[in-house]
């Protein structure tokens, strides 16, 4: 069972990160304005990619997995990536394999129903995870020197 797209769609446009036409960094110094890290669930570091690739490192994540195993994921605005797997039919097969939530600092600004929904505490499934952990990663700072960056596209 998942939210409908309407309250997906709700919350959303609630959120500056996720308009694309606003620029909210510069490029002028950097090749990227942002590195997505996926973590296990202590925090470390499994995969890295320009933000603009979130679905590549669940792609990448779901292949070294047992298809029988489910995912669960906590990000800023989880909502925006399930919306559009419902709302396009974008790898219809992963919605069976992951759960989403939303970090639980983010949780905040999120829409009443997305709060509901997403909230890392009103599920036991996530424990104590709070899906801050990208914080505790030190070295991505590292990555936006533009060498290092450079390293990591070749």
């Amino acid at each position: 069972m998942t939210l409908p797209v309407s309250a997906l769609d709700q919350c959303l446009e609630s959120f500056t990160a996720a308009d694309g036409s606003q620029i909210k960094a510069s490029t002028q110094n950097f090749n990227s304005t942002g590195v997505m890290a996926l973590l296990c669930q202590h925090d470390r570091a499994i995969f890295l990619a320009n933000m603009f690739y979130a679905y590549t490192l669940i792609a990448a994540l779901l292949q070294e997995l047992p298809e029988s195993w489910r995912v669960s994921l906590l990000y800023d605005m989880a909502c925006a990536p399930q919306r559009s797997l419902i709302k396009w039919q974008f790898m219809p097969e992963w919605l069976d394999h992951i759960s989403f939530g939303v970090s639980i600092f983010h949780a905040y600004s999120h829409q009443w129903v997305c709060q509901l929904w997403y909230h890392p505490r009103k599920a036991e499934l996530w424990g104590l995870s709070d899906g801050e952990g990208y914080l505790q990663v030190k070295h991505i700072n590292q990555l936006k020197q533009e060498g290092v960056e450079k390293w990591l596209q070749e």
